[in-house]
């Protein structure tokens, strides 16, 4: 699956170029197209004269952005580059490649140190921590080329720190030319903004959970299913009492909420408390091992911070068999959270 699209204008002079998802190769599904791919489709297309990047991607595999952003940057086209969702990481420097470089209105760019997972001796660890450097050093000339020299100290340390900026951030630092605030940012803003707003709408969720049974994930699970999870019982019995059961949780949903203002208040008051603390707890971990593309699933999936914490390990585990260049190691797995798996493992625990 490509995570770019071409399209030339009727007139042959100009053309879009559509970039979402991660780019490069996924390591461990095979999805997705190189870098070649992507030159290879701008250069079918002729001598434009303007050529347009529209970025909306977390970031990918290094050698294929840079590769990207120094060929955008030699084009003989006049190339606008602009940010409409998010240009984390990689696609941070593809923005660089533009001669102009936009970013609509709320969105993002977060530049960062290339970072890995591995395992070796001392030896290996010290060359490995050296080819960081290297690679750190490429990224931040691309960097700098845009920004001026002057500006190279504060943007090497923007990188060390792992800066998101908006788009006056970003101008103000001399990334980008304009802030445009005709366009709005693309709805999929990323993983980040996603799981800061979905904080609250999550707090009020879990506190409608404490009045009625969980309700079906949409497409998650089956009726028999939500109704084993809700009943604590096997699926097969919850088929069976289908009826009954649907009953029951119809008499709770309707039955009134006899709970004094002040009490329910405090409900609230601890519901957001707990959230809160449930979002930095997943936040915290999925910044520490690096898995950055699992925060909005997470806090979408209502997962208990335990749990969330060892799906994240799981998945930073199953990233480190050996270094690679990705910088969005979810393993290739662009499923949904195995709810199930997860239950049934935490029930497994609890039985022994």
């Amino acid at each position: 699956m490509k995570w770019f699209e071409v399209q030339a204008a009727a007139d042959g002079r100009h053309a879009d170029v559509w970039i979402n998802d991660q780019i490069g190769i996924d390591w461990w599904s095979g999805d997705g197209t190189t870098a070649s791919a992507f030159i290879n489709a701008i250069a079918s297309l002729g001598d434009v004269e303007a050529l347009t990047v529209h970025i909306n991607s977390p970031g990918g595999d290094v050698a294929d952005g840079i590769a990207i952003a120094n060929y955008l940057r030699g084009h003989k086209a006049q190339v606008t580059t602009r940010v409409e969702g998010i240009a984390a990481s990689i696609a941070a420097t593809i923005a660089m490649g533009g001669d102009r470089r936009e970013m609509a209105t709320g969105s993002l760019l977060m530049i960062h140190d290339p970072w890995t997972v591995a395992m070796g001796n001392a030896t290996e660890m010290r060359k490995l921590a050296d080819d960081l450097d290297t690679i750190r050093n490429g990224i931040l000339e691309l960097f700098v080329a845009r920004a001026g020299e002057p500006r190279r100290v504060e943007i090497q340390e923007a990188m060390r720190a792992e800066t998101w900026m908006t788009g006056e951030d970003a101008m103000a630092l001399g990334l980008i030319d304009a802030v445009d605030t005709d366009l709005k940012a693309a709805a999929s803003i990323g993983d980040y903004s996603r799981a800061l707003a979905a904080a609250g709408r999550s707090a009020q969720h879990h506190l409608e959970q404490q009045r009625a049974p969980a309700q079906p994930a949409p497409s998650a699970m089956s009726a028999a299913d939500a109704l084993a999870l809700a009943f604590d019982i096997e699926p097969a019995q919850a088929e069976a009492r289908a009826a009954e059961l649907g009953d029951q949780i119809l008499a709770w949903r309707d039955k009134p909420v006899n709970a004094p203002a002040a009490d329910t208040a405090a409900l609230q008051r601890e519901a957001v408390a707990a959230e809160r603390e449930r979002v930095v707890a997943i936040i915290d971990t999925c910044t520490t091992t690096g898995q950055h593309q699992l925060l909005a699933k997470l806090v979408a999936s209502d997962m208990q911070t335990d749990t969330a914490r060892e799906y994240v390990f799981d998945v930073a585990a199953a990233s480190s068999a050996g270094v690679h260049s990705s910088h969005s190691p979810e393993g290739g797995q662009r499923a949904g959270i195995d709810t199930q798996g997860i239950y049934a493992r935490r029930r497994a625990r609890s039985a022994s």
